[in-house]
């Protein structure tokens, strides 16, 4: 991590945090060897706290398959020191598409809107 400016540094909650992310990063980087490659990549690590560490995966199959490796995770951390009791895995929020992007997938679809109603929507469309 780069350094925190001084002020930064004096503030217990961030320094805290700051420590959190480090051995959240360290905790990882000790598991990369332990995980396929495509699973790391679609992995991120996530807050570290009190013996519990937060796993983020890219959508709800590789947190399946991330759930089925947490037991061999778990043994190889704690067999390398670190006081954790737990790991949790959570699915990444999907990203919703921007707005421009949201009409035009709207507009490629066949609309069964009455005429009156279709005309309305291309109008206020436009304005857009």
């Amino acid at each position: 991590m780069a350094m925190l400016p001084q002020w930064m540094q004096r503030t217990p909650t961030l320094m805290m945090l700051k420590e959190q992310a480090l051995t959240s990063q360290t905790m990882w980087a000790t598991l990369q060897d332990a995980l396929p490659l495509e699973l790391t990549a679609a992995v991120r690590p996530g807050r570290w706290a009190d013996g519990v560490w937060n796993l983020t995966a890219s959508s709800p199959a590789v947190a399946a398959k991330l759930k089925l490796y947490g037991p061999l995770l778990l043994r190889q951390l704690q067999q390398a020191q670190w006081p954790l009791k737990r790991i949790l895995v959570r699915v990444q929020e999907p990203v919703s598409p921007p707005m421009g992007q949201l009409l035009h997938i709207e507009a490629s679809r066949p609309s069964r809107a009455p005429a009156s109603v279709r005309a309305r929507l291309r109008a206020l469309r436009e304005k857009l």
